[in-house]
């Protein structure tokens, strides 16, 4: 239950989770693969602890906490789902400068979302990747049109949100922002 709104925020703060995940994943591959290529094994109990455990990424991506993780998040049961959620974006929260008061306590638990129901979501959000949008550079837009075609079929009118698929916002935009050349507007002719 809830509002559009709600489940569009809880949708986007799952997809947050998703793709901080996965850049931090890919952080630690490119991180393995990087001392591989020096000689090192990144299996070592040494080698962990001195680039694993508080492992920093030049490209900036967050060095997430255990309970923060995408990989902890999708391997949890249905019935724990909701307090790991709120577990990872409290420790989220409490771990980061930036992050700082970013969540809202509870954005889960509070919901009483039945167990199958979260565990649905986080599959359905499992499926996409930062890689499937590519360069993208509107990749928040993007996300949030995906989600709007699949979830928003049910919105009503009055919460005034309606899917226009990509293609068609391509031509809307194409035509009243010509390149070159000149619109017509029969209004002026």
């Amino acid at each position: 239950s809830g509002s559009f709104f709600e489940k569009r925020d809880m949708m986007l703060t799952l997809v947050f989770l998703r793709f901080i995940g996965e850049k931090y994943d890919d952080g630690i591959q490119s991180l393995k693969e990087k001392l591989v290529a020096e000689g090192f094994d990144p299996e070592d109990e040494n080698i962990v602890a001195a680039f694993f455990d508080d492992a920093t990424f030049i490209d900036g991506t967050y060095n997430l906490p255990l309970e923060a993780r995408w990989s902890t998040i999708i391997n949890t049961t249905a019935p724990k789902l909701n307090v790991t959620l709120d577990s990872a974006l409290h420790s989220l929260a409490t771990n980061s400068k930036d992050l700082k008061g970013c969540f809202v306590e509870g954005t889960f638990t509070t919901r009483n979302l039945a167990p199958n129901d979260i565990k649905k979501l986080v599959d359905e959000v499992n499926k996409i990747s930062h890689k499937a949008f590519g360069d993208e550079k509107d990749l928040i837009g993007r996300v949030y049109e995906y989600f709007l075609k699949e979830f928003a079929v049910n919105a009503t009118k009055e919460e005034g949100e309606f899917y226009t698929p990509h293609d068609v916002v391509q031509l809307i935009a194409a035509m009243i922002e010509p390149f070159d050349g000149t619109l017509y507007d029969e209004a002026v002719a």
